[in-house]
């Protein structure tokens, strides 16, 4: 269960909110639906009528589960199914209209197919006081093994959103999970987040009086991010800021500084 924390979110509080409990919730700048656009922006954008036109399947897991979804809509948004489905690269999979993902769990391509085909991450353990950071953080993890870009900067905003919406920070389970072996990539933009939101937030009783223990390696990271920060950064929660968020957490095509914040303000309009 993801903690909750005290009245005061981090440490420069100037308004406050009340959650469907009547709890009262403090932030900032309280994001608004409109405040994290850069997550769903895909460049090119890709026309929707062109993207279900041939139909294909994915099969999921130790059982195969199988998922009935569309070629040209994956392709577009990983070049990993670009790749297994381009007849020029004479993959087996491009004759059999067939991808196997046998290491893969169901429960997370099923939220990989939602953001696809409705570039959302709503989901209904997200909504609630103790949000389940778990899903999003699997989701993170197919999505960089199936190299979904979009979406993988969609759920850093959405965990963004999420903790500052519910007050709450991810669990011990959660840190280890992130920075564990197996867990997301050194370097990688969710691990900062994550950090960040801890550094930022009032997290100390928690971290000091929780009964689960806390990733040994995530520890480090937040005890050298607390050691660098300045008296400036103290009052700025990065994940709040359209640039910062993309500057620091998002990942981007070779080649290219963001992933299209200003773009995607001017699809919203």
């Amino acid at each position: 269960m993801p903690a909750i924390l005290p009245s005061g979110d981090d440490h420069n509080n100037s308004s406050s909110s009340r959650s469907s409990s009547g709890r009262t919730l403090h932030s900032t700048s309280p994001p608004t639906e409109n405040s994290f656009p850069c997550s769903y922006a895909r460049t090119p954008k890709p026309p929707t009528r062109s993207l279900f036109k041939t139909p294909f399947t994915v099969t999921v897991g130790p059982d195969a589960q199988p998922f009935h979804v569309h070629r040209e809509a994956f392709a577009a948004a990983s070049p990993f199914f670009a790749a297994c489905l381009n007849p020029a690269y004479a993959f087996r999979e491009a004759a059999a209209s067939t991808v196997h993902l046998p290491a893969a769990r169901p429960t997370d391509f099923e939220y990989l197919v939602q953001w696809v085909y409705t570039g959302a991450l709503d989901h209904e353990e997200l909504d609630v006081d103790h949000p389940a950071y778990f899903r999003l953080i699997k989701l993170w993890l197919l999505a960089d093994e199936l190299a979904v870009e979009g979406c993988k900067n969609g759920v850093v905003d959405a965990m963004a959103r999420v903790a500052d919406r519910s007050n709450s920070v991810p669990t011990p389970d959660d840190t280890r999970t992130v920075f564990g072996e197996e867990g997301v990539r050194e370097g990688a933009g969710l691990r900062g987040l994550v950090v960040d939101l801890f550094a930022w937030k009032k997290t100390d009783q928690l971290v000091e009086a929780h009964e689960d223990s806390w990733d040994e390696t995530f520890m480090r990271a937040l005890v050298c991010k607390l050691k660098r920060m300045d008296a400036r950064e103290k009052g700025k929660a990065p994940w709040r800021n359209d640039a910062d968020r993309c500057r620091l957490y998002h990942e981007h095509t070779t080649g290219q500084s963001t992933c299209g914040v200003l773009e995607a303000k001017r699809w919203a309009k």
